[in-house]
C-alpha cells in the first residue's frame, strides 16, 4: 500500500514522533513515514535498536533523531515532548502485553500494563496535544487493537487497557476537533511482532496455534498509518480496523 500513496503537501517534510519505535509496529511506522519523506523523532528503551532504525530512516534522505527513555517516567515524558514538540504527527504506539489466563496474571503485571498502555500513553498524548493546540494543527494516531472492542481469552487485561486507550482516542478527537487537530485510531488484530516472542504459557501457545488465520504484519499497520496521515485536510479517517484473513 505505501508505495501507492503520495503524502500530501503539508505533511511531506514535516516531523513525526513515534513511541516504541525500536521494534515491531513502531519501527515499521518510522521507516514507512521516512520513505514517504517525513522526518522522524524516534523513542524507545533500546538504544542499539533505535540507532539501527535511525540509519534505515536516514537512508531515505530524511532527518531522523532518537531519544532513549522510559515513558513510565513523568520526567522523561516531559523531556521527550519538549524535544519533539515541532512534530506535526504523533504515533501513540508503545505498549506491553502479558498473555496468560486471567487468574495467572499478577496484580503487578496488570499494573505494569495499565501504567504503560494507558497512563503513560495519556501523559505523552496530553503533552503533545498541548503543543499541537498552540500551533493550531496536528495529527495524532492511536495504535489500539481489535481487543479494544472485543475480549479474548488469555489477553483480558490487555483488552482492558486497549478499551481505555480507544476511549482516549475518541475523547481527544471530540475535544481537539475545534483546534484543527486530527485523531485517528488504528485497531489491528493479531500482529506478527516481537511482542509475541515472550509467550511461554502452554494454554496460550495452543490457542494461538489453533487459530485459522495468520497474523497480519507490522508493515500492514504502518501502511494504514501512512494512509491516515496522508488524507487531505478536509478528511480524517477516525477508525481503521485491520483484520487477518482466513487461510
Amino acid at each position: 500500500m505505501s508505495s501507492l500513496i503520495e503524502v500530501n503537501g503539508p505533511m511531506k517534510g514535516q516531523w513525526a514522533m513515534i513511541t516504541g519505535s525500536s521494534a515491531g509496529i513502531g519501527k515499521a511506522c518510522a521507516i514507512t513515514l521516512a520513505k514517504a519523506g517525513i522526518n522522524v523523532f524516534l523513542t524507545g528503551r533500546n538504544e542499539a535498536a533505535l540507532k539501527e532504525v535511525q540509519k534505515s530512516c536516514k537512508d531515505f534522505g530524511v532527518q531522523a533523531q532518537y531519544l532513549v527513555g522510559d515513558l513510565s517516567s513523568r520526567g522523561f515524558v516531559k523531556e521527550l515532548v519538549d524535544w519533539s514538540q515541532e512534530a506535526a504527527i504523533f504515533i501513540n504506539n508503545a505498549g506491553s502485553l502479558v498473555y496468560a489466563p486471567i487468574l495467572e496474571v499478577t496484580t503487578d503485571e496488570c499494573a505494569q500494563m495499565f501504567s504503560l498502555n494507558v497512563v503513560a500513553a495519556y501523559d505523552v498524548t496530553r503533552e503533545m496535544a498541548l503543543r499541537m493546540k498552540e500551533r493550531g494543527r496536528g495529527h495524532m494516531v492511536f495504535i489500539t487493537s481489535l481487543s479494544a472492542r472485543n475480549v479474548n481469552m488469555h489477553a483480558v487485561v490487555y483488552a482492558a487497557t486497549k478499551h481505555a486507550l480507544s476511549a482516549f482516542a475518541k475523547g481527544f478527537r471530540l475535544e481537539l476537533k475545534k483546534d484543527m487537530i486530527k485523531v485517528t485510531e488504528i485497531a489491528p488484530g493479531m500482529v506478527d511482532t516481537e511482542i509475541r516472542n515472550s509467550v511461554t504459557h502452554p494454554d496460550v501457545l495452543k490457542a494461538i496455534a489453533s487459530r485459522p488465520f495468520s497474523p497480519i504484519s507490522a508493515q500492514d499497520v504502518a501502511d494504514s498509518v501512512l494512509y491516515a496521515v496522508s488524507a487531505s485536510d478536509g478528511c480524517c479517517p477516525d477508525l481503521i480496523e485491520l483484520r487477518p484473513r482466513l487461510g
